[in-house]
């Protein structure tokens, strides 16, 4: 049987210290974080039973060879690995030199931990247990994370915002309480609920799911609580409900708030006692079913005008997660489309397409209205038509239409002055300036190292990227040509 290991992470990033506790410690591992080196080293003296450490290196003076060394030296049979910025090969070439081979870059994802995990089990226990994931990598050497559910989905996070929730999820999981899931139609919200149901205690057992929104009120009733038989006309024989089918399990309640406010009283009694009764039936049911609802209306909006009843939220809602809209999340539409250009190649027996960088451009300033949805249907289009000329163009053509349509009618000029009054457009226009000013001073001050201003900004890479094409940023020659003069080397 596979022991679980004690590992020692040495960082002063508290993102890094929630990412290995949240991922490592729901894998039954313990994690012991600090943020000296020096501590670090008095705890390996005092307790040598670390068999694996994690060296964040990102806020340590560069080539700390010494601090290295000890560490080295002090580990026992502990494996070390180090943490460290994209682009800083000092410590590279110090951790080859102690015949340290692994290096992870920041931000750390948990493919990462995964791996270390991974590199400490026996090689005949990692192919037993390890679960199988699509891991889809992107051109420039970063990549989502990407986790297989069943019938053929999955959930890709490939941005901060996602990777948040993947961490959210995989807490909530395990403790059996309801969770609300919020956002906009074609979000992927049953993919979440999907992915609950998957790291609960519940896994093993049924789970279902059921749109509240597109069955009338006596249906929904009979749907979710059965009926028994002549309990109407037409009901030859018993049948079960969804809750009595998902006993043990997860149902989802998908578009909730569309629930009738009979059906909302209904819901209430049943998830406050646990008890229902078919149509028809004399006696009632009782069930241990988890319940995960999702919506995409505005639910405090709906509390207030009374179209949801205010204790069946606090009902359904002990934890609420909501997905952002595929418009905030620009930089996962590249891993997204790579994505599903495999998987509906093969479910559609096309041959799989290269979608153009201009394409994919074009994709990212497109807000997507229908999300997750819409992009599939778009990507579908690609693989059909074979003619990127022509989706292109219509691409563009959406996307000048929504811009002429945020901007509203121009009203007249006077003295040679458009009298624009449109609030969103001027605020757009104010926040683009303001945003381009602050990217093109980032990369100056570090010299149009586009890796080193993202992290000064806070993003990622690869929105640094597409903020560079949006607002066509260019690499000021006079400054370089002054900083090379004055440091006599030209800049990495």
């Amino acid at each position: 049987m596979y022991n679980f290991l004690r590992i020692l992470v040495i960082t002063t990033d508290n993102e890094v210290s929630t990412l290995t506790h949240s991922f490592l410690e729901l894998e039954g591992h313990h994690v012991s974080c600090v943020a000296d080196p020096q501590e670090a080293l008095t705890l390996l003296k005092s307790e040598p039973a670390f068999q694996a450490i994690l060296f964040d290196t990102s806020r340590q003076p560069p080539s700390n060879l010494y601090l290295l060394e000890a560490l080295a030296k002090q580990r026992g049979h502990a494996k070390l690995w180090l943490l460290a910025p994209l682009g800083m090969d000092l410590w590279k070439a110090d951790a080859a030199r102690l015949g340290i081979s692994t290096v992870f870059h920041k931000p750390l994802q948990r493919h990462d931990l995964a791996r270390l995990v991974s590199d400490m089990r026996p090689s005949h226990e990692s192919s037993s247990t390890s679960t199988p994931q699509a891991q889809c990598v992107s051109k420039d050497g970063s990549s989502p994370y990407v986790e297989e559910l069943p019938r053929g989905t999955y959930f890709l996070a490939g941005c901060p915002s996602m990777m948040k929730i993947y961490s959210t999820i995989r807490l909530l999981a395990p403790v059996d309480v309801p969770v609300l899931i919020l956002g906009e139609s074609g979000v992927g919200k049953d993919i979440v609920a999907n992915l609950l149901h998957k790291h609960s205690l519940r896994s093993q057992e049924t789970y279902l799911s059921i749109n509240c929104a597109a069955l009338p009120s006596d249906l929904l009733e009979s749907e979710l609580f059965g009926y028994e038989a002549g309990a109407f006309t037409g009901a030859i024989k018993a049948k079960p409900g969804k809750f009595e089918m998902a006993d043990r399990g997860t149902l989802l309640l998908d578009e909730v708030g569309e629930m009738s406010a009979c059906m909302q009283a209904k819901l209430l009694h049943v998830l406050q006692d646990g008890q229902f009764s078919r149509l028809g039936a004399r006696a009632s049911t009782e069930v241990d079913v988890r319940v995960v609802a999702a919506t995409n209306i505005n639910i405090e909006k709906a509390i207030e005008q009374n179209t949801f009843r205010e204790d069946l939220y606090y009902r359904i809602s002990a934890f609420t997660v909501t997905i952002p809209p595929l418009r905030e999340r620009r930089e996962e539409i590249p891993f997204l489309v790579e994505e599903m250009v495999r998987r509906n190649a093969s479910h559609l027996h096309q041959v799989p397409v290269e979608v153009s960088s201009e394409l994919i451009t074009a994709m990212q300033e497109y807000d997507w209205p229908g999300n997750l949805r819409e992009l599939s249907n778009f990507v579908i289009r690609i693989l059909i038509l074979q003619d990127p000329a022509a989706i292109l163009a219509d691409l563009h053509t959406k996307i000048r239409q929504k811009r002429t349509s945020l901007r509203g009618p121009l009203l007249p000029v006077v003295d040679g002055v458009s009298n624009v009054t449109n609030m969103r457009t001027i605020v757009r226009n104010f926040k683009d300036q303001t945003e381009s000013k602050l990217i093109q001073e980032a990369l100056d001050a570090a010299r149009w190292n586009r890796r080193h201003a993202a992290m000064n900004l806070k993003i990622s890479y690869r929105g640094i990227l597409y903020k560079i094409q949006q607002y066509q940023l260019k690499e000021n020659v006079g400054l370089l040509h002054c900083n090379t003069q004055a440091t006599g080397r030209l800049r990495p």
